[in-house]
């Protein structure tokens, strides 16, 4: 017998549609295709929030096309230089895309699915046409991601995903979780403007967590790279608490690239209280660099997916 699913709910972002099937229970906010909360047999896997409420520092959110910064919004592709609206003021970039606050048309919406659609519209900075349709599922291990952008317009558009949940493990801080990510590199940055600097191999640096160990104290608001997949051919990183209970997440190649932050804010609720794990398929300034930003054809698509969900003791 197929669940039929529950109504849609009106919020302060935008339209939610609850999930549930295999154990967990799921919310998606239209506003920026976000994932509201997660949960295992009541046991939350992200940092959720009230969707009644704005939601806070991007959580959950998609984004596209291109994720983290923009250096000064500036940046050159096919010959044409481009300049993008300032987002981080405080900082002086473009950051986190376009769609962070569209609303998406939840185009289907099922017990354990839902489909949300939108089209970036040309506009200063960013004069390419381009559809994005991420699908939200549970199954058996999590609630899987599956985000697909088709080029609607005439001219080859600079691409890039990402995603910003914050998960969680047992606990109140990031200090108190133990982190395990198998990437061989990370990306340095310089200052207060987080400006990306050389990518250096992790051995030696505090910044190492391929074998797992304590966050602590520890500040991280890095990318990583040079990432080990595992047996089935696919990436990860996990957080976990003292008894091996935690929330992990899955990725596959289309993102080689991995940001990771502590969510250290002055706010206390928000405080260390979940780690961004942001799969990307380019890395911070790639729009700037160039580096792995996605060449989007004229009719072309291009997909990316990737899982939350727990991690039990064994």
């Amino acid at each position: 017998m197929t669940r039929s699913a529950l109504p849609l709910q009106d919020t302060a972002n935008g339209q939610v549609a609850t999930l549930a099937a295999n154990g967990f229970t799921a919310q998606v906010a239209a506003n920026g295709a976000t994932v509201v909360s997660l949960e295992y047999n009541s046991r939350p896997l992200v940092r959720a929030f009230d969707p009644r409420s704005p939601r806070p520092v991007f959580s959950g959110a998609i984004l596209a096309p291109w994720p983290n910064r923009v250096i000064d919004g500036a940046y050159s592709w096919r010959g044409q230089d481009q300049q993008l609206e300032i987002t981080e003021p405080e900082r002086g970039h473009a950051l986190h895309g376009l769609v962070i606050d569209t609303a998406f048309e939840i185009a289907e919406h099922r017990a354990d699915f839902a489909q949300l659609r939108t089209v970036i519209e040309p506009s200063a900075g960013y004069p390419y046409r381009v559809q994005l349709v991420v699908e939200y599922r549970l199954e058996a291990g999590g609630l899987r991601t599956f985000a697909t952008a088709t080029n609607l317009g005439e001219g080859t558009a600079p691409f890039g995903w990402g995603s910003h949940a914050y998960l969680v493990a047992p606990g109140t801080k990031a200090d108190e979780w133990e982190f395990t990510l198998p990437a061989g590199k990370v990306q340095l940055t310089d200052g207060a403007r987080l400006l990306p600097k050389e990518v250096v191999e992790v051995s030696g640096t505090e910044l190492d967590f391929r074998t797992p160990k304590p966050i602590g104290d520890l500040f991280i608001d890095h990318a990583y790279t040079g990432l080990a997949a595992g047996a089935d051919g696919l990436f990860s990183a996990s957080i976990t608490d003292a008894k091996g209970l935690g929330s992990q997440i899955t990725w596959d190649e289309a993102c080689p690239w991995v940001q990771i932050h502590t969510a250290d804010r002055d706010d206390p609720a928000l405080d260390r209280t979940g780690l961004a794990i942001e799969p990307m398929t380019c890395p911070p300034g790639g729009f700037n660099s160039g580096q792995d930003v996605i060449a989007l054809a004229p009719g072309a698509s291009h997909e990316a997916s990737w899982l939350i969900g727990p991690v039990q003791p064994r």
